[in-house]
């Protein structure tokens, strides 16, 4: 996909600020997978919990 120069916002010219723009969105980038990794966990940790009181109140799964 190309996209043209109008279609870019005000970047600086640079290569220092070109630099510290690209790594602070790289650190915005790397925070926010972390927060949904986190939130990946906590969710996975809530459905074995689940299933283990639903295994304690009903009993073992029978099958057959």
């Amino acid at each position: 996909m190309h996209t043209a120069e109008k279609d870019l916002p005000n970047l600086p010219e640079d290569s220092a600020s070109l630099k510290a723009m690209l790594c602070s969105l790289l650190a915005e980038r790397d925070a926010r997978s972390n927060v949904l990794d986190d939130l990946h966990i906590q969710n996975l940790r809530l459905q074995l919990e689940l299933a283990r009181y639903k295994k304690w109140y009903y009993g073992p799964r029978q099958t057959g």
